[in-house]
């Protein structure tokens, strides 16, 4: 497993892990880092399929023009 640090508070932080599309619904490739500062850790090794792109399978890592971030700011 190999584990990424971001800030989602970032406009360059587009991860298909943070998308809403990105299905995986335990939100099992994303973990919060310390309360509400951000930061986020998030595994680059998950796959999932992409509910807007045609059910694409895309890495957690990669991202597209149809992001919109799934976690509440």
């Amino acid at each position: 497993m190999s584990m990424k640090l971001t800030n989602i508070h970032e406009r360059t932080c587009r991860f298909c892990a943070f998308c809403k599309y990105w299905y995986d619904p335990t939100n099992s490739a994303i973990e919060p880092v310390g309360g509400s500062s951000g930061f986020w850790r998030f595994d680059m090794s998950k796959e999932a399929l992409c509910m807007k792109t045609v059910r694409m399978k895309k890495k957690s890592w990669q991202s597209c023009s149809k992001y919109e971030c799934k976690i509440p700011y």
